[in-house]
């Protein structure tokens, strides 16, 4: 009962197409594994600004329109007036405000966004996707730093497995995953574009640069997950529009036997928007929207109701106790989302994965160990569940190389770990400063790695890891001209753990 579905083809027609940023995936990692040595499939070709991961369904299940990237990045965007500037009137949000705020830019963006989760197959041929971009070196499947690159079918990539009893609580008790997609506004395009094609328009020599991640006032990028958790299996997404994907399974009986059409149902909604008036410490807002079955929305996209806003990290509120002054969560919002909220209820949506731990979907426990307050592991303790992370603090880890967990812990393994800081230690309150695009989070424990602060961007460090294979890749253009290349010993493909 709890697991995806293959599709149900005499209900396609009725279903969805589309597909998370910005998610990561998790796996147990003891450390990064470096790949000094040729880390490609001696077939592929690298392909910097690919369509897709080149795996298609066959068409004896699947008839409908595929995902095609967008890397037409603008060079310029037009002045504007932002609808969202008159709320601030060049003050920094507050509680009283930010939701006003949000809904302001979800308003901006709503004709395209609802064509794209409401009515998906008129997505890829819409008048609006012009205007939503990709991230170059995301689309393809990578076997040396574990990259599965983005589905045909809408685009999406691969994200966490969600342990069988986090919602136990809200009527579910089995694994569930998630998968999202991300896209990039006009303004959000521009720093791509910079990025990727500044030195060579072929996307093979980046600008390994700080100042080239950096985004421009008013880009936006939003991220949108479904769940394999459908309202068949579980009654709070009973409503929920789904679409289907291709995929392998992570679990269940279809586990290891190739990718198969899944259906999936949207639980989630992101807007992130770099506005350094709004939020001046951080220079990001960071909103989530979930779904709600007792919305009196009219489609699935309106159902997706505020869940709340970040703006900071709150970072002299450590007492969980205490409510926040960066963080609005809307009290309206349906209460399944108390299951990963972030830290001292700081904002994290339902498939972020904010509490570590849990049973797995071979029902084994995978707990966490906390350190003593002195970062001692003779006085730690070990713990099934333990809250740790949120929407800033995880995404102010974002540096290329990477060199900070994405939870509070004083290993290095990119996307999950086994042991934390103890919430009342200085390597806890690391992640919960307030920096900006520009600043690297400190490896207090570890080695200082990064040589780029990436501007809150977590799917840009994806991306750029992925570029360094071309550090071992004979066919690609020649070196333009003055080109100081990173190097590619110093600086390796890193191992990106799957989702367990």
């Amino acid at each position: 009962m709890f697991r995806s579905k293959p599709l149900n083809l005499s209900a396609f027609t009725a279903i969805a197409l589309i597909s998370i940023f910005w998610s990561a995936c998790s796996q147990k990692k003891e450390e990064y594994k470096a790949e000094d040595s040729k880390p490609l499939n001696e077939e592929i070709i690298l392909k910097p600004f690919a369509d897709n991961n080149g795996v298609y369904p066959p068409d004896s299940i699947y008839s409908g329109p595929f995902f095609k990237a967008n890397y037409n990045y603008p060079k310029s965007v037009a002045a504007k007036n932002y609808p969202w500037e008159k709320i601030t009137q060049g003050q920094a949000i507050t509680r009283e405000n930010a939701s006003d705020y949000v809904m302001s830019i979800r308003e901006y963006i709503y004709d395209a966004m609802q064509v794209m989760i409401n009515e998906p197959k008129k997505w890829p041929n819409s008048e609006y996707r012009k205007d939503w971009y990709n991230m170059a070196w995301s689309a393809q499947a990578y076997q040396g730093p574990g990259w599965e690159g983005l589905e045909t079918v809408y685009g999406t990539m691969t994200g966490q497995v969600l342990k069988n009893d986090i919602f136990k609580d809200y009527g579910f008790e089995g694994p569930m995953q998630n998968h999202a997609l991300v896209y990039y506004n006009d303004v959000a395009s521009l720093t791509l574009d910079k990025l990727w094609k500044s030195n060579d328009t072929s996307g093979f020599y980046p600008e390994y640069t700080t100042e080239a991640a950096q985004f421009e006032q008013n880009a936006i990028i939003i991220k949108a997950a479904g769940t394999t958790a459908t309202g068949e299996d579980w009654d709070i997404m009973k409503g929920a529009g789904t679409f289907p994907i291709y995929r392998e399974m992570a679990y269940g009986p279809e586990k290891d036997k190739g990718p198969v059409l899944q259906e999936l149902a949207w639980i989630q909604f992101d807007i992130i928007i770099k506005d350094t008036i709004a939020a001046p410490e951080t220079g990001w807002v960071f909103s989530t929207f979930i779904y709600d079955k007792e919305s009196q929305g009219k489609s699935t996209f309106d159902r997706l109701e505020l869940l709340g806003v970040a703006w900071g990290n709150d970072p002299k509120q450590m007492d969980t106790t205490k409510s926040l002054n960066q963080t609005y969560l809307n009290p309206s919002a349906p209460d399944y989302y108390q299951a990963n909220i972030g830290y001292g209820d700081r904002l994290s949506g339902p498939i972020d994965v904010a509490m570590v731990g849990g049973i797995t979907a071979d029902g084994s426990a995978d707990s966490v160990f906390v350190l003593d307050k002195a970062g001692k592991a003779s006085g730690g303790k070990s713990y099934l569940h333990f809250r740790a992370s949120a929407c800033l603090s995880c995404h102010g880890t974002a540096t290329f190389p990477p060199q900070n967990d994405f939870y509070p812990s004083p290993k290095q393994n990119l996307v999950y770990t086994d042991t934390l800081y103890n919430p009342a230690s200085k390597g806890w309150s690391n992640y919960y400063q307030n920096r900006a695009g520009t600043e690297t989070m400190p490896a207090l424990d570890g080695e200082q790695k990064a040589v780029m602060a990436l501007d809150y961007d977590l799917f840009m460090q994806f991306a750029l890891n992925n570029s360094r294979l071309a550090g071992n890749y004979e066919d690609k253009p020649e070196q333009p001209k003055g080109y100081k290349p990173l190097d590619h010993q110093k600086y390796p493909v890193l191992y990106m753990p799957r989702s367990k």
